[in-house]
């Protein structure tokens, strides 16, 4: 099945189901979308979009960024979601690193989308969805684009964050997403009556994912939000949605673990009106003492997961029907996951190693970058870069970043294990712990915190804190107390500005 399929299929199976949502402007269902789809599918074909060129979406999450992404799968096309965050420079890399040929934008991004097209010599078109609204939905005859698609064709080019060099372009075919779609469905069961949150930019494969194609293949509804910036008046729209399965990061559900009982029943009649019956967090690990107390104040099921761009993103996730605090659940449905250690020998369980993985969902590989795609994907088996463990009943821990590991004298400090314990901190609100190179090559760990409003702390005092939980060598050797901590769209806290 191609993602074309998918939505034409569902559009003759619950056609007049609501599929899309913009809390209160619109609805659109799924036949009116499967008809706008095709109409903008038969656009960019007129104007000379080829099969397996690339098409930019630079766009707020919007009805149009649906439209965009699936109309340009339509046409064999591929997308380009990009991150509307990054700057002109940022942008101007990966549209050139990608050749692409097109870009899909909006007012807000009108100026940078004409300065890209003079700078970027591969790209030829740049369409305002004002524009199109115009041009694309009105007299054109919403009939399916004759175009022929296989599965295992690239559908999108998503490109990662760059932490560990420039930029890379995750090629994911049809059946990759499909096939993760599929094993999410295996883990959790949804059906026509659900509605997703879609609060995450939608250029995030997470998002992609869980938010648009795991409902879509259940004929489920995805309510899109708009912004983050009012956290109140967005959850005013989660629930006057309806939205029964919230997906979110980290912070997100911090945010509500503590929020004042009367702001919960006051701007909104919570326990009364709430029908959120799913939780799921996802992009950054989840401190397991929000875990815990979440489902204390909250007594719905929160299920972390673990996922990367390479795998469609999905990799693992805690059922529904299982407890267990600080796993990310056991591998979905037809995805197999070993640690290894750096001579790439099987670890036993309980064993901290490199989480490799295998399965249906794992990328095509990095876009012209052969050479890279060979060292990351060996045998089949994806190497992550990540460290975790699995128990004796096949549950995944994560326990850092490889990269992120801070050798201190020869041992091992993993940052997770310092943040998760200062996050049991009542002083503390948002830590991040990395390490620092002396000037003999020696590294030490060294912690930045953000404290709770109105609260004052010292650096002997959350040392003392940690000291009853933790050997010496793991204790920061400097803590630095910040107003914030840099983050991405996502809201994960990006520690290659502060290191």
């Amino acid at each position: 099945m191609t993602l074309g399929e998918l939505l034409r299929d569902r559009a003759k199976e619950f056609a007049d189901y609501t599929a899309l949502v913009l809390p209160e402007e619109e609805k659109l269902t799924y036949k009116r979308l499967n008809e706008k789809v095709n109409q903008l599918a038969h656009f960019l074909l007129e104007a000379g979009i080829e099969k397996g060129q690339k098409l930019g979406i630079l766009l707020p999450n919007s009805f149009e960024f649906v439209i965009s992404l699936f109309a340009i799968g339509k046409i064999g096309a591929i997308s380009l979601p990009l991150n509307n965050m990054l700057t002109f420079e940022e942008l101007t890399f990966i549209l050139q690193d990608s050749e692409t040929v097109g870009l899909i934008t909006s007012e807000p991004f009108t100026e940078t989308g004409k300065s890209l097209l003079a700078r970027v010599d591969s790209l030829k078109f740049l369409w305002a969805v004002e524009k199109l609204k115009e041009e694309c939905f009105t007299e054109r005859i919403p009939s399916e684009p004759s175009v022929v698609s296989e599965d295992d064709e690239v559908v999108t080019l998503l490109y990662t964050s760059g932490t560990t060099g420039f930029p890379k372009g995750v090629m994911l075919t049809h059946s990759n997403l499909i096939s993760n779609v599929k094993a999410c469905l295996n883990r959790i069961k949804i059906t026509p009556k659900d509605n997703f949150s879609c609060l995450l930019p939608l250029f995030h494969s997470f998002t992609l994912t869980t938010c648009i194609l795991v409902p879509f293949y259940g004929g489920a509804s995805s309510v899109i939000i708009k912004s983050l910036k009012n956290f109140k008046e967005v959850f005013r729209q989660i629930l006057k949605s309806r939205v029964t399965v919230l997906i979110a990061v980290p912070s997100v559900y911090r945010i509500l673990v503590e929020a004042k009982v009367p702001f919960l029943l006051t701007a909104f009649p919570f326990r009364l009106l709430n029908p959120i019956r799913l939780c799921v967090a996802g992009g950054e690990a989840l401190a397991p003492e929000v875990f815990e107390r979440f489902e204390r104040k909250f007594h719905i099921p929160l299920l972390e997961g673990y996922g990367l761009t390479e795998a469609s993103p999905v990799v693992s996730l805690l059922p529904p029907h299982i407890r267990k605090t600080g796993s990310v659940g056991p591998p979905l449905e037809g995805i197999e996951i070993k640690i290894v250690d750096e001579n790439n020998r099987e670890l036993p369980s309980g064993e901290v190693g490199e989480i490799l993985v295998k399965g249906p969902s794992i990328m095509k590989g990095y876009y012209n970058r052969d050479e890279e795609t060979k060292v990351t994907i060996r045998h089949g088996w994806l190497y992550t870069g990540d460290l975790g463990k699995l128990d004796n009943q096949g549950f995944l821990y994560i326990v850092d970043r490889k990269k992120d590991l801070i050798v201190v004298k020869g041992l091992n400090v993993y940052p997770k294990e310092v943040e998760d314990l200062l996050y049991t901190y009542p002083k503390v609100k948002e830590a991040a712990v990395v390490g620092k190179e002396l000037a003999d090559k020696e590294q030490i760990p060294v912690a930045y915190v953000v404290l709770e409003e109105g609260e004052e702390a010292t650096e002997e005092e959350i040392r003392k804190f940690l000291r009853h939980s933790l050997a010496s060598y793991k204790i920061p050797r400097r803590i630095e107390f910040r107003e914030s901590l840099p983050k991405s769209p996502t809201g994960k806290i990006l520690k290659k500005l502060l290191v």
